[in-house]
């Protein structure tokens, strides 16, 4: 009796202790600015993600008009956009001169905060998240993130983070956000080579099952009943080599490191070469397997008949 008295007591004391933290967790999500900066190389561009209740009334037209008059003081600002949510309303601006300089892998950006939070109180609540490639390496300031309020939460695909939670004014009161990017040449590199690589084991996949099926139906003629089935089976290793190279691709950092290193255009080439190449050897070999055992099958019919 005592036991479960003490364990009751224990129970609502860590009930009482918690309830406060969850409020306050759950007003700052409430109440919170946050602002996406992507940095990836081809469309680097801002989010906003201003809770409905912020918007005081003012119209998402025209809140979309401030932010971007605000940005165009010292950007060039393309396409801006905007979509409402169920309790926030996501801005979207496509900065055009976001990296000011870039050359050979080494990039610096420049961010007044003024004018990337100007138009907000600074007693506000922001959630500042910097995105970038896995493969870049990230100073701001000259300075380390963490001396500067900064976490760097763990990321399973291409980008990497860097999020700053507090007041508007905190940031305020750094003036302007240097930040000088690099890209890990040794390693990406070393990704692309197990990139391009995926298309080597693609074709050796493709070269050695689509003779092994041919085998199979040549010599047993009579499993061309199941043809297609031992078909889509021969195939699982080809289909499988496609998904893990679209997995490592989206988990190593490629996807934004080829579009801060390369020029537009050919940082899609390098992206989307190899994994077409890999959906294009697919049926091409078993089409081409497939009328080579109709050819052999009525030629050795054919030959028996005579």
């Amino acid at each position: 009796m005592k036991k479960s008295g003490l364990s009751l007591i224990l129970f609502f004391l860590v009930v009482i202790m918690s309830y406060p933290m969850t409020t306050i967790a759950k007003n700052f999500e409430n109440d919170v600015v946050k602002v996406d900066i992507c940095i990836s190389g081809g469309d680097n561009h801002f989010v906003y993600k201003i809770p409905k209740h912020l918007h005081n009334n003012t119209p998402y037209y025209e809140m979309k008009n401030n932010i971007e008059s605000s940005l165009a003081r010292h950007w060039k600002v393309g396409d801006a956009q905007y979509e409402a949510q169920q309790s926030e309303v996501t801005y979207t601006f496509f900065i055009n001169d976001l990296i000011h300089e870039q050359q050979d892998g080494q990039m610096k950006v420049a961010i007044p905060y003024n004018i990337l939070l100007g138009m907000f109180g600074e007693n506000d609540a922001i959630q500042l998240r910097i995105l970038a490639s896995k493969l870049t390496n990230w100073k701001v300031n000259t300075a380390d993130w963490t001396t500067l309020g900064f976490v760097e939460p763990l990321s399973y695909f291409s980008d990497q983070e860097y999020v700053f939670e507090g007041a508007i004014n905190e940031l305020l009161q750094q003036r302007v956000g240097h930040f000088n990017g690099t890209v890990i040449k040794g390693q990406m590199m070393l990704h692309c080579i197990i990139y391009f690589n995926f298309m080597s084991a693609q074709l050796i996949a493709c070269i050695l099952l689509s003779r092994r099926f041919k085998k199979r139906i040549i010599e047993d003629p009579e499993t061309m009943h199941q043809f297609r089935k031992l078909k889509y089976m021969y195939q699982i290793i080809p289909l499988m080599i496609i998904v893990v190279q679209i997995v490592f691709l989206a988990i190593s950092g490629l996807v934004t490191a080829f579009g801060l290193y390369f020029n537009p255009g050919m940082d899609l080439l390098f992206i989307f070469g190899p994994i077409v190449f890999n959906i294009i050897l697919l049926p091409m070999f078993f089409f081409t397997t497939a009328s080579e055992i109709s050819k052999e099958l009525e030629y050795n019919s054919f030959g028996s008949g005579l």
